[in-house]
């Protein structure tokens, strides 16, 4: 499948950091619009925002960020979003209303364990030419090989065209299953994302492009995941990448700014 030339970085956008810019309030020096910049992928949080707004929200982002591969995600609460876990199963209508309009994101994040909804989503998405990235968000510890290997055959199975990992690192050693499993299965899918959350899982984020993965998650502002990093030193450490020889030295990079 095809790949994105180069690593996509895509914080999420939480309205707080937004609007000014939506309102005019906001120039090109102001640090919303650099950390924006900084990207070629954004993440749209609808459940950060009034479900009244989330038709209009892939125009106004791409108002702002024109060039930006959107990622559109209605988190759970269990993944550490906003939408109640009890109603799960109520987004395939609220997926309907947002992409029946003019601007649409060009991926939508299902999680793994609702992949009950996966056909009706995709049927969704197919008609507007909008892939199907499925996640899986572990706040407890990383998944061993297997059950790694098991969430990839999971995404083969439904056809997703993304996969998404993002599992607490509860020691220095503990994303290298992440990496072994970027390794074996990224080129299986057009986008891949798999990196450790935590303290120990920071230069996951930058190193698993190294290890296969095209896909990876910053922060605009205030963090919004456990260990994440400011988009502006990952974009440093990303361009670093290619001469960098250990997952320390993302470590280094992300210190000099």
């Amino acid at each position: 499948p095809a790949r994105l030339g180069r690593p996509a970085a895509a914080p999420p956008c939480p309205p707080e950091q937004v609007r000014p810019l939506w309102v005019g309030r906001a120039d090109a020096a102001h640090p919303v619009s650099i950390d924006i910049g900084a990207c070629n992928a954004l993440e749209i949080r609808y459940d950060f925002f009034p479900e009244k707004e989330w038709p209009a929200l892939s125009k106004r982002v791409r108002k702002i960020a024109p060039r930006a591969m959107q990622v559109g995600t209605i988190r759970l609460e269990r993944d550490g979003g906003k939408f109640p876990d009890n109603e799960a199963g109520k987004r395939i209508p609220l997926w309907s209303k947002i992409l029946a309009e003019g601007d649409v994101p060009e991926w939508l994040d299902l999680e793994q364990d609702c992949l009950y909804d996966f056909k009706n989503l995709k049927n969704l998405a197919d008609l507007r030419k909008t892939r199907v990235l499925v996640s899986q968000h572990n706040f407890l510890r990383i998944p061993s090989q297997q059950e790694l290997d098991d969430f990839a055959r999971d995404c083969l199975r439904v056809k997703a065209d993304g996969l998404k990992i993002a599992a607490m690192s509860n020691g220095d050693t503990d994303c290298e299953r992440l990496y072994k499993f970027a390794r074996i299965h990224s080129q299986n899918f057009e986008l891949f994302a798999a990196f450790g959350m935590g303290e120990t899982g920071k230069a996951s984020r930058v190193w698993s492009l190294k290890e296969g993965a095209n896909l990876t998650y910053g922060s605009i502002g205030q963090a919004q995941a456990p260990g994440q990093v400011d988009v502006l030193k990952m974009a440093r450490a990303i361009q670093e990448l290619p001469g960098l020889t250990t997952p320390a030295d993302v470590l280094n990079s992300f210190a000099k700014l």
